[in-house]
């Protein structure tokens, strides 16, 4: 397969959203460690990091034709991620089986007020069934997948620093003490 200039426009970019997902992520599990805080400003950082961190995953994994994703790669060029999914065990049809749920979640609650939605958007989420660990198997396995390609391509995969939940439990500590 000749790459195209779209195809690895796209790799960068997928790589970039799976950066802000893995970091984003590390965070949400470090404020998770604190269990429970009574500062407004912690919870509101919580609430929108996992906005945030829903957004860039329905990125990563939007489905439609016209979106340069994950499954625009995909379509693409399948043999280096199936070659991936062999090698770390991992079976790409349930990126398939997370791609519906997220879909579900974007079109009855996180991008619009969906007048069905609405009623019971709880209902929503539980419907879609998506648990953290199985999305995050799915963003851990893109990764994964996606910077394999890069790193074949001789490209840069963009660095995840040496953030772990963890420095950001202590952050949190930090903020909730007033200590900057």
């Amino acid at each position: 397969m000749a790459a195209s200039s779209r195809y690895e426009s796209a790799l960068e970019r997928n790589l970039a959203e799976l950066q802000k997902a893995l970091l984003i992520r590390a965070t949400l599990l470090g404020i998770e460690k604190h269990r429970y805080t009574t500062q407004v400003f912690i919870r509101v950082i919580r609430d929108a990091l996992h906005n945030d961190h829903m957004s860039h995953a329905i990125k990563i994994f939007e489905q439609s034709s016209k979106a340069a994703s994950f499954w625009y790669l995909y379509r693409t060029d399948p043999g280096p991620i199936d070659k991936y999914a062999l090698q770390v065990g991992y079976d790409v049809g349930e990126l398939q089986i997370v791609a519906d749920k997220l879909k579900a979640i974007r079109n009855g609650s996180h991008f619009h007020i969906d007048k069905t939605g609405v009623l019971d958007p709880k209902l929503v989420w539980s419907g879609a069934a998506l648990t953290g660990k199985e999305l995050g198997a799915a963003i851990d396995f893109a990764w994964g997948a996606l910077s394999a390609i890069q790193k074949a391509k001789g490209g840069e995969v963009p660095s995840l620093l040496d953030y772990t939940p963890d420095a950001a439990l202590a952050a949190v500590k930090r903020v909730e003490c007033g200590d900057p």
